[in-house]
């Protein structure tokens, strides 16, 4: 190898002594740099620091891990492996955990998120947690509290010195099996570094972007089970054999003294086994078990809590989602069950969340009772619709009914009497607010709509309230409070006054041809268009990564941040394998301005299908325009006839972020990508949505139901 040192000019005229890099005194004369040959060593290196750092020894390649250790705490001891170089006592365990698994003592966290399952088959299980793979102590980190974590780029960032044990000087690859990660959707990432031991990618002798540290950086929920990923640096990164391309590295990335860093991002986990890091000129040689065999009953449990999987934590309890209004309370069991308390009863859920109950108690629950369809309460309140985040003022609220159009909401009063008939009790309805005081809302004072005491109203009486007020994201609350002796309420309802939020939009249909040529020019018609539903029968256009002519059905929406969702419910007439370039599905655009290059087009996104193949078969496929002026397209391979497929934008500090998901039920939403390499900025707060198609040669019929637009508020 070709080593340089540093000589002090004004130390060599004063001593003559020729001075190691290791040892700098100061001096303001400019460095002379010599280019010395020296012959390479056999022990594999020495860290190339100089002779105040400690002596670093390789530990060859291939790393082949099976995660077999008897526990999560023995994995990270050097007596389940260790590394090559001489090590302080504790200190020499070639994994080390730099968040997940032990307490702030060195104790385990029996509630960490990352340990060794108890199966037979021991597999790595990583959420919101990071180890290291071969990283020593060394005085490189600097003074910091700990030397393996969050200490990089370190004091050797000039010279480009690391500290660990692993020689990436010559192409490598990392691969392991994903056995099991989370179905829903999730903002996790699973990371992996090279040379860094914090969760910033620039925090790196490399440096972060596409030549920079973090090698790897993908959603958890889109890995997939029963497959191998493969990450070859140089080279291209897969998420199973044969798959479609999620990164690609240009340049190696790595030194003669490297360590591995893994990373699970907070709000996911990820199951993996078999690892293995190998030179790519050695794959091959290390053959490992099939992938489609693992398995894992145990992803649920900390061993450290002394769980199995025989008292594995129960599956929530589920409810039948909100569908809307109208709604009238169902009244015909008890408490618990309308709460959501009673694990052997259905219950009424949350609609994007069917563990989450749709009516909550506040207070007071052991004074809120049911029978005989009625509900009675007393010093005590509850919501209807609340997903139960803390109201405040100038806060919009996280309500599940759409009260952005004239609602009504009526009930009987059946018995109200008052604890003292001197100090009179009070029966009140708030909208958007589910705590005591009238401001905590974003609607002020005018929260608590109605107030009333015994002596107001003649009973039964007949409550009918109309607000001019309230969000697409409401909900009420029910309160009797401290002085009230009893009040019993029947025949609890919502309902629109003059139909549902859009139910009088309908889309209109456009013919555009925004870039490039068509073969066939694009035509098409609606023969359903409804608020919620539509049908349209297309035929002509052109998708492909220089042309966007299409059929679009399309409404706009005035919003920076929201959510476009619609049910793929047929396709008709898709024949003919026209590939990728001729898709259908769901589109947002900034503009319908025809443009002379494509890379002038505006943002736009979509999610759908195309045809391929013969037989002819229907792949699902997702799509952007990027800030580059080119197009992203990428299969979503699990898409099928009578899914629901969502674009989600929103502003993400500088840039706008685009996400994309499936649903089978339209409740439980699976993340495809997420990404803010999108042509459209935080400025981008108005766009066209709807129904598309550029079916090329195919005559298609598609039918869209349970459409919607939300807005995102946070």
């Amino acid at each position: 190898m070709n080593t340089k040192l540093k000589l002090l000019s004004s130390l060599i005229i004063a001593s003559s002594v020729l001075v190691g890099c290791g040892s700098e005194p100061d001096s303001s004369a400019p460095d002379i740099i010599i280019d010395i040959d020296v012959p390479p060593d056999n022990g594999g290196g020495d860290g190339g620091g100089g002779d105040d750092l400690p002596e670093i020894t390789n530990t060859e390649l291939p790393i082949i891990e099976d995660f077999g250790a008897s526990d999560t705490q023995g994995f990270f001891t050097e007596d389940y492996r260790a590394l090559a170089s001489d090590a302080e006592d504790g200190e020499g365990g070639f994994f080390y955990s730099m968040a997940g698994v032990f307490m702030e003592d060195g104790s385990v966290d029996t509630e960490g998120s990352n340990w060794i399952t108890a199966d037979p088959d021991q597999k790595m299980r990583l959420g919101d947690a990071r180890f290291t793979i071969a990283q020593t102590v060394s005085p490189l980190a600097g003074d910091v509290a700990d030397p393996r974590k969050d200490s990089t780029p370190g004091e050797g960032i000039d010279e480009g010195l690391s500290w660990g044990e692993l020689d990436l000087t010559r192409d490598y690859k990392i691969s392991f099996c994903v056995v099991a990660r989370p179905d829903t959707a999730s903002s996790s990432d699973f990371q992996i570094y090279v040379d860094n031991n914090t969760t910033g990618e620039a925090n790196s002798i490399h440096g972060g972007g596409n030549v920079g540290s973090r090698i790897f950086n993908v959603p958890v929920n889109t890995l997939v089970p029963g497959e191998r990923v493969e990450i070859n640096i140089p080279g291209n990164t897969t998420l199973q054999e044969g798959g479609e391309l999620v990164g690609s590295k240009p340049e190696l990335i790595g030194t003669e003294n490297s360590f591995i860093a893994m990373r699970v991002s907070s709000g996911g986990w990820t199951v993996f086994d078999d690892l293995v890091i190998e030179y790519q000129d050695d794959v091959g040689n290390n053959p490992q078990p099939d992938c489609s065999t693992k398995d894992s009953n145990y992803k649920l449990v900390n061993p450290a809590t002394g769980g199995d999987d025989n008292n594995a934590p129960e599956p929530e309890i589920e409810g039948i989602p909100f569908g809307g209004l109208p709604l009238t309370v169902d009244l015909s069991s008890d408490a618990d069950t309308l709460f959501g308390e009673n694990d052997e009863a259905e219950f009424l859920s949350i609609s994007t969340d069917r563990t989450d109950p749709f009516y909550k108690v506040t207070s007071g629950s052991s004074r809120i009772t049911i029978e005989n369809n009625a509900l009675s309460l007393n010093n005590a309140r509850f919501t209807i619709g609340d997903k139960g985040t803390p109201t405040a003022e100038g806060v919009a609220p996280s309500g599940d009914m759409d009260f952005s159009a004239p609602y009504r909401i009526r009930m009987t009063v059946t018995d109200f009497t008052s604890a003292d008939p001197a100090d009179p009790g009070k029966f009140q309805v708030y909208i958007d607010n589910n705590t005591t005081s009238s401001g905590n809302s974003l609607h002020g004072g005018d929260s608590k709509f109605s107030e009333l005491t015994p002596e107001d109203i003649t009973l039964p009486y007949e409550l009918v309230l109309e607000p001019e007020f309230g969000t697409a994201n409401s909900f009420i609350q029910i309160r009797a409070d401290s002085r009230v002796g009893n009040l019993t309420l029947e025949n609890i309802t919502f309902e629109y006054l003059d139909g549902a939020p859009g139910s009088d939009a309908e889309w209109t249909p456009s013919t555009l041809n925004m870039a490039g040529e068509s073969d066939i020019a694009p035509s098409g018609e609606l023969t359903e268009n409804e608020a919620f539903s539509a049908t349209l029968t297309a035929t002509g256009g052109n998708m492909s990564s220089s042309n966007h002519n299409l059929f679009f059905a399309h409404q706009m929406v005035e919003m920076s941040d929201f959510m476009f969702t619609a049910q793929i419910t047929d396709v008709q007439g898709a024949d003919i394998g026209t590939g990728n370039a001729y898709r259908f599905g769901i589109m947002i655009m900034e503009n319908l301005d025809p443009v002379a290059d494509f890379a002038d087009l505006p943002g736009w996104a979509d999610a759908g299908f195309y045809v391929d193949g013969e037989p002819a078969e229907l792949i699902g496929s997702r799509a952007q325009m990027k800030p580059s002026g080119s197009r992203s397209r990428s299969n979503i391979d699990e898409l099928e006839v009578g899914d629901y497929v969502r674009i989600e934008i929103y502003d993400d500090g500088e840039n706008k972020r685009l996400k994309r998901y499936y649903s089978k039920d339209g409740i439980d939403f699976v993340q495809a990508n997420s990404t803010s390499d999108f042509k459209a900025t935080p400025d981008s707060n108005s766009w066209y949505v709807g129904l598309y198609a550029a079916p090329g040669e195919n005559n298609i019929t598609v039918s869209f139901d349970n459409i919607s637009i939300e807005e995102i508020v946070e």
